[in-house]
């Protein structure tokens, strides 16, 4: 297997690819038979598959290394083009919704597939292109401007992710100095934030105002494929986060206060759960790696599978670095069937966190992609695919100890309990841009005065130890979603309440719980969010006490968790 490192880059005509599409469009149209249909929807797809692997070949390369000109340059050559390719495949789907053998189709390939592309048809118009063109320029220049940010800290340059380690210092005073370095930092570049982010926002307004829509939450939430539930479905639930799971978290976040023995928390204390210092994992990333292959060896045969590929073509960047994006994501390449695990490694537990939870997109990916046959069948929408994520990291806690030694007991009190707090702020990122986009003519103060209201009702706890910038609101745009993926981010609260069932039914049944997991990994996106979850037996987070039960007996789980560190 070829690794990644030295696999070919070469510039792809995507001129030639619109004049092969337009004539892909016509063969639908012309089809006489299911038959041959049939073959032209299955050729298109792999051409469409090679086309996204040199993409996200040049898009990884990219995120790798943002200082990269010619990675920029082939980016920004995508970034052009890519809106009328778009264009066109909605109307190939436009001619296979007129074709008489849809009901073929929609047999073989499924009925959400046809939903989907009914949908499409709603979102697609020529006007949209020099928009959607602009939006990805910005969303480059947001890109590019967080991830050569840097600061001096005690002698060194760092970027944001070279503080991270230092705020979860045991030495007050050095969290301190780092939590004001990290603010600063972002203060710095506020000015372009915001900016980058008014463009953005009027931008995508013109957009659904283009297609008729009242405002961009209602394009967004088309565009995210929610034909299950409504804005108004989210804010119940996020009602329901406040009701039960911000007072929940108040009293943990205490009980942290009282033991790590300060006077008051600020927000540079919540990532330091014990006096001693945090669970850090043990070893390099290398050997982090090997731990890694053996756990999942261990996990199921699936899984032992999956990653001894991902190790043999070295389909991992983790390390932080500078002109590296911030964060961590999974993509893949389709054409090889095969998952890229992209993380920013630095030297505390969340190094394991974000390796198992991309490990669960990566699964789930290789999974489907051995299963289903088209790409689009391959992945459902986020509410599904952060579950694969998500459940994925309670999945592996009886591996843990590979990693942890004998602070493993610390790590799972940890990582269950960040998997808790990070909920009401996952539904403040939520309505923040419901209110954005509500309201498009509001002002970067403005913002910051929605993101300072919003932290007192989701997060009442948090204070920044007088520092202007982030206690006037400046915290939201520390969240890349809000500017790169817009409205996605409430799907991993509804996720994590959905893998909280999964972490209670496996210290119930772990191998009734695993050969769910493993049956929803294998559907990809073949059926609807709700038909998904009902599949792997979970209850919908909508619905009924659905919340109310998975915070009860994480709760517990937490009390218990307590008990065993003291």
């Amino acid at each position: 297997m070829t690794k990644f490192s030295e696999m070919p880059y070469q510039r792809p005509d995507l001129a030639a690819y619109q004049t092969e599409l337009t004539a892909h469009i016509q063969r639908v149209k012309d089809a006489k038979t299911w038959d041959a249909l049939r073959a032209e929807w299955l050729g298109q797809d792999q051409k469409r598959r090679e086309l996204m692997t040199v993409r996200n070949i040049a898009h990884i390369r990219n995120t790798v290394d943002t200082t990269d000109s010619f990675y920029e340059a082939e980016i920004k050559y995508f970034n052009t083009n890519m809106p009328a390719i778009s264009l066109l495949e909605k109307r190939a789907q436009a001619a296979l919704l007129e074709s008489p053998f849809l009901t073929d189709f929609e047999k073989e390939f499924g009925s959400i597939l046809v939903e989907t592309m009914r949908s499409s048809q709603r979102l697609a118009d020529e006007r949209l292109i020099p928009l959607q063109v602009k939006e990805s320029e910005l969303a480059q220049q947001y890109s590019k401007a967080s991830a050569t940010a840097v600061t001096e800290f005690r002698g060194q340059k760092c970027n944001f992710y070279g503080l991270l380690k230092a705020m979860q210092s045991t030495d007050r005073d050095t969290r301190r100095e780092a939590f004001l370095a990290w603010a600063g930092l972002y203060e710095k570049i506020a000015p372009e934030l915001d900016a980058v982010y008014g463009e953005m926002v009027k931008i995508r307004t013109e957009m659904a105002h283009i297609l008729g829509f009242s405002t961009y939450t209602e394009m967004a939430y088309l565009q995210r494929r929610r034909f299950d539930y409504t804005a108004g479905d989210t804010a119940r639930f996020r009602q329901k986060v406040k009701e039960v799971i911000t007072p929940a978290c108040a009293k943990y976040f205490e009980k942290q206060r009282v033991r790590i023995g300060i006077d008051r928390l600020y927000w540079y204390d919540e990532s330091l759960e014990f006096p001693e210092g945090n669970a850090d994992p043990e070893g390099t990333k290398d050997e982090l790696l090997a731990k890694a292959l053996e756990m999942y060896k261990e996990l199921s045969p699936e899984t032992g599978e999956y990653f001894q590929f991902m190790m043999d073509g070295e389909m991992f960047d983790l390390e932080s670095k500078p002109g590296k994006r911030p964060g961590g994501y999974c993509t893949s390449l389709p054409s090889l069937r095969s998952p890229f695990i992209f993380a920013n490694f630095n030297g505390t537990a969340a190094d394991i966190g974000v390796l198992t939870h991309e490990a669960g997109h990566g699964f789930e990916g290789y999974t489907a992609a051995r299963c289903l046959t088209l790409i689009d069948q391959c992945h459902s929408t986020s509410e599904i695919n952060e579950i694969h994520s998500m459940a994925m990291e309670h999945f592996t806690y009886p591996w843990m100890e590979k990693f942890f030694g004998d602070k493993t007991p610390k790590y799972l009190y940890s990582h269950l309990w960040g998997a808790l707090n990070v909920l009401p702020y996952m539904c403040c990122v939520d309505e923040f841009q419901h209110r954005v986009y509500d309201d498009p003519s509001m002002t970067p103060a403005q913002w910051r005065a929605v993101w300072h209201e919003l932290e007192q009702e989701y997060m009442p706890w948090r204070s920044y130890d007088g520092n202007e910038f982030l206690s006037q609101g400046g915290f939201w745009m520390q969240k890349q979603h809000i500017f790169l993926f817009p409205f996605y981010y409430i799907e991993y609260a509804l996720a994590q309440i959905c893998a909280f069932q999964f972490y209670l039914r496996m210290t119930e049944n772990r191998q009734a719980a695993w050969a769910d997991y493993y049956r929803l990994c294998q559907a990809g996106g073949s059926l609807g969010y709700f038909d998904l979850l009902k599949l792997a037996h979970l209850d919908n987070p909508f619905q009924g006490n659905t919340v109310e039960e998975a915070i009860s007996a994480v709760t517990k789980a937490l009390d218990s968790l307590e008990q065993k560190l003291k």
